[in-house]
């Protein structure tokens, strides 16, 4: 039986092992390539797109709240609870939050704005720049090494179980097999926040660019909520700022839902 595959044992222990090696390899490459990510040269058009890139969704949430505080079209009450004025904001991520002052409650305002349309609109355009890992790219080439090890684990074991079932084809089935689970990890896992080298460049440029980050705005988005200039603000919008939302990554080709984290 062994003889109807047309490769002896050793030959065929060599073209297996090199097949075991390349969808790892491919993925992986793809993977570290996506991480570097690339620059079309230009600014970072808004605050909003450096706290996305300094600290993710629940960044960009604090730097929205700090923006209208400061042009008067949010207040704190009494109880520390934030309202709305009757001044509008024009950015897309400000109308939201202000639709949502009179109906959420504070600690879930990050929650919520991290579901919403600009948000989403926020991390395409980030994409579209090269400025952050497209997790829907990088989990598809990992599933595409999963289906690869499957079909290479079915060989192999149709193999061994034809007789040529060497010590050194059990050893290449178990390395097969523990890729294959390897492969289906980080074709799952989404990472959260993770700005590609390209991105970080970018905001190494922004952090001086004080047109860019003046103002209230512009500390909260480089250095979180609690760097808000006014301390007694700053502690009230900490207290109530809730449990940072996933951060949505929907971009045209499909991916799915940060401060970086390690993995492919």
């Amino acid at each position: 039986m062994a003889e109807a595959w047309g490769i002896s044992g050793p030959d065929f222990w060599w073209l297996y092992a090199l097949a075991i090696a390349l969808p790892f390899t491919i993925a992986g490459l793809h993977a570290l390539w996506l991480r570097r990510g690339f620059h079309d040269g230009e600014k970072l058009p808004t605050v909003h797109h450096v706290a996305a890139l300094a600290g993710g969704t629940a960044r960009v949430t604090d730097t929205v709240v700090a923006a209208m505080l400061e042009r008067e079209q949010a207040r704190l009450g009494g109880s520390g609870r934030l309202y709305r004025t009757p001044l509008i904001p024009v950015d897309p991520l400000g109308q939201e939050l202000a639709g949502a002052l009179s109906a959420t409650p504070d600690h879930r305002l990050r929650e919520w704005m991290s579901r919403g349309p600009a948000m989403r609109a926020l991390w395409a355009d980030l994409g579209r720049r090269g400025l952050v890992v497209r997790e829907g790219r990088r989990r598809l080439w990992w599933r595409i090494a999963a289906v690869g090890y499957a079909v290479l684990l079915a060989i192999g074991t149709a193999r061994w179980f034809a007789g040529d079932g060497g010590g050194i084809l059990s050893a290449l089935l178990v390395v097969t097999l523990v890729l294959l689970i390897v492969t289906l990890r980080f074709g799952r896992t989404d990472y959260q926040g993770r700005t590609t080298i390209a991105g970080r460049e970018v905001l190494a440029e922004a952090k001086t660019d004080r047109s860019l980050v003046a103002g209230a705005a512009g500390t909260v988005a480089l250095r979180g909520v609690a760097a808000y200039p006014d301390r007694e603000v700053a502690r009230i919008l900490s207290r109530h700022a809730g449990p940072p939302g996933k951060d949505t990554r929907a971009f045209a080709w499909g991916d799915g839902i940060g401060t970086d984290t390690g993995g492919l």
